[in-house]
């Protein structure tokens, strides 16, 4: 028995088969993926440069400055009180392997984006690598300034705070761009594992 389709006879077996549509790479989305992570390397990199070459977070002129800052903002805060926080946090926990941490975030993050440029598929484990290692550091910078912060008033704890949770947000953004390719179906087909080239060895013997 067979079924009739316009002009086509089909057996019962047979069926139709739409024909499997090859995705078109699209190299532009690891490039751009590249090129963000690329830029938070060198951020993240500038930060690294900061934690191991100086073993203090505000010189005493930025103390000068906050202190007049958070007065003018009815906040009763002195210049000493910013020396004791600035020593608290730098002998916290964090502060003392926060270089370590940034710069290995941005050595990952540098091989993610060099290995996207690449196409190669192991640039978004390294790249992601690189930016939870980012939110983890700034996350953990975050308390143990509030740690450091006790003796400040509400509002300079929250300001000190802030600023490391904006910096974990920088590592949200580098997280969520280095998964992008993966994303879009165009992103992953521009995008392979490395070959391995298996070498066969000619030993001369012959059966």
């Amino acid at each position: 028995m067979s079924d009739e389709i316009g002009s086509v006879m089909m057996d019962v077996e047979e069926a139709l088969v739409m024909p499997e549509i090859p995705v078109r790479p699209n190299h532009s989305i690891p490039a751009v993926t590249a090129i963000i992570l690329l830029l938070g390397a060198a951020m993240v990199g500038y930060a690294t440069f900061q934690a191991i070459t100086t073993d203090e977070l505000f010189s005493e002129a930025d103390e000068t400055q906050l202190a007049e800052q958070f007065t003018e903002s009815d906040a009763d805060v002195t210049q000493e009180d910013l020396q004791q926080y600035d020593e608290d946090f730098s002998k916290s926990p964090y502060g003392k392997v926060k270089g370590l941490l940034f710069l290995a975030s941005t050595v990952c993050l540098i091989g993610g984006g060099v290995l996207l440029f690449r196409g190669d598929r192991r640039g978004i484990h390294s790249g992601a690598l690189g930016a939870f290692i980012l939110i983890s550091a700034n996350l953990w910078g975050a308390s143990d300034s509030n740690e450091a912060a006790t003796h400040l008033p509400e509002i300079a704890s929250l300001t000190f705070a802030t600023m490391y949770y904006i910096y974990a947000c920088c590592g949200l953004f580098c997280l969520t761009s280095a998964v992008m390719p993966m994303l879009f179906a165009s992103g992953r087909a521009a995008l392979t594992f490395p070959s391995v080239d298996l070498a066969v060895e000619d030993t001369g013997e012959e059966e």
